[in-house]
């Protein structure tokens, strides 16, 4: 096939996602004719694009089957940390800090991880990931010193890391982009939920069995899945040409010319763009005709089952760029904006997951270990609630607001859901710290944290899916500087959550993270009016990124 050159005037991520007129020569979705398909599939029928529902719905589950697996075996014994102070002498305020290190090596491992996802395939990168993490949680229930701890959690932390960026360049993989906000909510509701549902079965756990058997029990958990993920997770790694041959883009230079002659760069909402800005860049017919005459190999079940071989003839081998090109993307406004948001939700998620058993294991609630287990059923109806706002939500709102801009879809369409969490977030913390220094309820308690904790999944799903979305070539690579950033961030609050209460207080703490909050979320006000801005005064530096390194939407 012939591959156009690079046109450094397309604004990336700016699309034609709803086809109005249903005049544009491409593929659409089969159950709504209006919908564009992007990216573009190809003939191949092991194309994940092109996969069955059925086959890319197995795919998706057993892919949330190993987040779910990974949150139990890394994070079950939040519920019983006092447990594990008195029974081992090691102090809470190092228990926290062994967490937050953990946190770290969750996302400085990727530097290594995604490179050799990137470079050899998904399958293999997480199964090996999950037999390391599976093995390390066994040796943590024989913990007996703070050394022990800090070196136990960096290795599971380590052996995480796929988990953290892996997953959802999977799902990227086999869903198109009005598809994905779908599972990407699914993927953070996992993520986040499992780590409080798991606590209401191991308080329970520690007071009948001992600490330890949170543990091996976990680790039982985490080898059936592994055995469910090595026959069941099908490789999605499939090399594809550069999205500027198959997405149909906005071209800055046409809209140069629409501005002056007095025409607005972005076409406000409600008002429809100028159908003549729309450039198609290859006409899918032509690749067809060139496709007829190629035989694709459909994989028997045995294929699949390989954790080897992945890699396409043509494919280059980039693993060493990509140990550093994190490092280069920073200076792109949505990927540093991307780590910067899902830093502050891992913050708050550290926070809360640290003081819940401080708060209730005092008095006036003096709950036991078990009813602090019990009480992660508020968080975990917080993040169902907000994962619907980061998923089908998200995804609905992008498209109704792609309908009004004249078809025209951009990233930032998702980022107004934003406006919730920006109201939630510093109520929650509110209720929940002002309301546990003041003795109220527990049920007032239980609110509080619902509230917050509904804000987690919408964050790191839209800012997930804002890197997918506007930086597709280097999405695996954006979303390793996405969780280097959020990490880093994650582990000073968990490093420091235990003294910075103790010196200030709850009250005073919460109240701190609810102005801070409010900061974070309003940072999304800048992007929601200036993202495309941003994108576009970038984009001759993008583009040229991507030629020089011969990136790819893998």
């Amino acid at each position: 096939m012939k591959v156009p050159e690079i046109n450094e005037e397309v604004i990336p991520g700016t699309v034609h996602q709803v086809d109005l007129q249903g005049t544009l020569n491409v593929k659409h979705e089969a159950g709504h004719k209006d919908i564009v398909l992007i990216p573009q599939p190809t003939r191949d029928p092991e194309d994940p694009l092109n996969w069955s529902k059925n086959r890319k719905l197995l795919c998706a589950i057993v892919l949330m089957i190993a987040v779910f697996s990974a949150d139990v075996l890394t994070t079950a014994l939040s519920a019983a940390l006092l447990v594990i102070e008195e029974d081992t002498g090691i102090s809470l305020s190092t228990l926290n800090q062994g967490v937050g290190v953990q946190y770290l090596f969750f996302g400085w491992a990727n530097v290594i991880w995604q490179p050799l996802a990137l470079t050899f395939g998904r399958r293999p990168v997480l199964l090996f990931g999950h037999l390391g993490c599976l093995m390390f949680t066994i040796w943590s229930a024989y913990v007996k010193s703070g050394g022990e701890w800090y070196v136990n959690r960096l290795l599971v932390g380590a052996f995480y890391g796929p988990i953290e960026t892996t997953i959802e360049i999977c799902i990227a993989d086999i869903y198109f982009l009005h598809e994905r906000g779908n599972w990407i909510g699914a993927y953070c509701w996992t993520l986040f939920n499992i780590p409080f549902l798991s606590g209401i079965a191991a308080g329970f756990i520690a007071s009948n069995l001992g600490w330890q058997w949170i543990q091996f029990i976990a680790s039982i958990i985490g080898a059936c899945c592994l055995i469910i993920m090595f026959f069941f997770l099908e490789e999605t790694m499939y090399y594809r040409p550069p999205a500027q041959d198959e997405l149909i883009d906005i071209i800055a230079s046409t809209t140069h010319d629409m501005e002056s002659a007095g025409g607005s760069l972005t076409a406000p909402v409600g008002e429809k763009a100028d159908p003549t800005q729309v450039d198609i860049n290859q006409d899918p017919s032509d690749v067809e005709s060139e496709e007829e005459t190629v035989v694709y190999h459909r994989k028997t079940y045995m294929e699949k089952l390989k954790c080897w071989g992945f890699r396409h003839p043509d494919q280059p081998n980039h693993f060493w760029r990509s140990m550093y090109m994190p490092f280069l993307l920073v200076r792109f406004p949505a990927i540093l904006y991307s780590g910067i948001t899902v830093g502050a939700v891992l913050s708050w998620f550290n926070v809360v997951n640290a003081t819940i058993a401080l708060i209730l294991a005092e008095p006036p609630y003096n709950f036991s270990t078990n009813m602090i287990g019990v009480m992660f059923v508020a968080p975990a109806i917080g993040i169902t609630i907000g994962s619907y706002f980061s998923g089908w939500a998200g995804d609905s709102l992008a498209i109704w607001m792609a309908r009004r801009n004249g078809g025209i879809r951009e990233p930032e369409h998702r980022i107004w859901i934003f406006l919730i969490p920006f109201i939630l977030h510093p109520a929650g913390c509110i209720l929940y710290g002002v309301g546990a220094n003041h003795g109220i309820p527990w049920i007032g308690l239980a609110f509080g944290l619902a509230m917050i904790c509904s804000t987690f999944p919408i964050g790191s799903a839209i800012a997930i899916n804002y890197i997918i979305d506007a930086y597709k070539e280097v999405s695996g690579d954006g979303l390793v500087t996405m969780i280097c950033i959020r990490n880093s961030m994650g582990f000073g609050f968990s490093y420091g959550v235990t003294p910075w209460i103790n010196a200030c207080g709850v009250q005073d703490t919460y109240i701190a993270l609810a102005f801070m909050g409010m900061f974070f979320w309003g940072i999304s006000l800048v992007m929601i009016w200036w993202g495309k801005k941003m994108r576009k005064s970038s984009a001759r530096a993008y583009w040229q990124l991507v030629e020089k390194y011969g990136l790819k939407a893998h």
